[in-house]
C-alpha cells in the first residue's frame, strides 16, 4: 500500500520517541510505504532532539501529559526545518483514551494514534497531511521567489530585508544592500536575455556567502542583502559583481563592463533609526546615480 506515490516527490518522515521498539515499527511502516524516514530515539518526551533535515512529517511517539505535549511541539516547530505548515502526529504505546486525544490535539497535534497502531489508517491520512504541506510550501514560495531564477522576487526580497534587519537591531550588527543592474543591450533577444538572467543568479549565489539574501527585481536587476556586512565590504562585494562572469560582456575582442552597482550600508542598524525598506531604496538610488553619470563609474554608494 505506497499511499505516497502519488506526491510529486518521497516525503521525509522524523520519528522522534521513548520507545525504541515502538519507534522502529512506525520505521517500518512509513518506508515500506514509500517515505524517507529519520528515526530518533529520545529519553526526553517534551524536548525531543531533532538532527537538521526537513521534514515533511513530523511523529512523535511519547506518553507524556498536557503540559509536556505542549513542550515537545514547541521544541520541534522552533526547529529551522520545520515550516508551519508541518504537520505532527502524536503516538503513544499506551490505549488511547479520549483525554490523552484531547490533551494532544489541544497542544497542536494534527492527529494521535494509540495501541494496537492501525498502520493502514496512519498511511493514509499521513499521505493526505503530508500533500497539504507540501502544497502549502508550494504556494508560499510561489509568492516570495522569482520562477526563472530561483531568487527571491520583489515581494520576497522586502520581507527578507525586515527579517535581516530585525536581527542586525536585535544583536546591533551592521547590514547591507547592493542593487545591481545590467547595461540594457536592445538588439539581445528575449531566451538571451532569460539565459543571462540564470547566469547573473548563479554568479551571484557564487560571489555572496551563504547568508546573503539574493533577488531579483527585474528583467535586468538583481539585489543582496548582506547581513554583517559594513560600507567597505559592500563595496567589496559591488567589486567582485562587476568583475564577475555576469559582470562583464564580450564585444568582438574587446571585454567590457556589463554590471552597475549601487549599495547603501550602516554600521548598526539600531542607532541608525531608519526602516529596513530605506536601506533598499538607497540601494536603488545610488544605483540610478551611478547609471546616469555615463561609463566612468560603475559602483556608487549612498551618500
Amino acid at each position: 500500500m505506497d499511499d505516497s506515490s502519488s506526491l510529486a516527490r518521497k516525503p521525509l518522515v522524523l520519528i522522534a520517541g521513548q520507545h525504541n521498539w515502538l519507534v522502529r515499527s512506525l520505521e517500518s511502516i512509513f518506508s515500506s510505504n514509500g517515505f524517507s524516514v529519520v528515526a530518533v530515539a529520545s529519553d526526553n518526551p517534551h524536548a525531543p532532539q531533532i538532527p537538521e533535515v526537513r521534514p515533511d512529517l513530523l511523529v512523535l511517539e511519547a506518553d507524556p501529559p498536557e503540559v509536556m505535549w505542549e513542550d515537545a511541539f514547541r521544541a520541534m516547530r522552533a526547529e529551522s526545518g520545520v515550516t508551519p505548515s508541518t504537520p505532527i502526529i502524536a503516538t503513544t504505546a499506551e490505549p488511547l483514551t479520549r483525554q490523552k486525544r484531547l490533551d494532544a490535539l489541544r497542544a497542536g497535534a494534527w492527529d494521535v494514534f494509540g495501541h494496537p497502531l492501525d498502520a493502514e489508517v496512519l498511511v493514509l491520512k499521513a499521505a493526505a497531511y503530508v500533500r497539504a504541506k507540501i502544497e502549502a510550501d508550494d504556494a508560499r514560495e510561489r509568492g516570495l521567489v522569482d520562477p526563472e531564477t530561483d531568487l527571491y522576487n520583489v515581494r520576497g526580497v522586502l520581507r527578507r530585508i525586515y527579517e535581516e534587519a530585525s536581527e542586525a537591531t536585535r544583536h546591533r550588527r551592521p547590514l547591507a544592500c547592493l542593487v545591481a543592474a545590467v547595461d540594457a543591450s536592445p538588439d539581445q533577444p528575449g531566451d538571451a536575455a532569460a539565459l543571462y538572467a540564470r547566469t547573473a543568479a548563479r554568479v551571484l549565489r557564487q560571489t555572496g556567502r551563504a547568508s546573503d539574501v539574493f533577488g531579483r527585481l527585474g528583467a535586468n536587476e538583481f539585489v543582496v542583502i548582506a547581513p554583517g556586512t559594513d560600507a567597505a565590504g559592500a563595496r567589496r562585494l559591488a567589486q567582485r559583481l562587476t568583475e564577475s562572469e555576469a559582470g562583464r560582456h564580450k564585444n568582438g575582442e574587446e571585454d567590457k563592463p556589463r554590471l552597475r552597482a549601487g549599495y547603501a550600508a550602516v554600521g548598526d542598524l539600531a542607532r541608525a533609526e531608519i526602516e529596513p525598506v530605506d536601506l533598499f531604496v538607497r540601494a536603488v538610488v545610488a544605483l540610478r546615480s551611478a547609471q546616469a553619470v555615463g561609463a566612468e563609474e560603475r559602483i556608487r554608494s549612498f551618500d
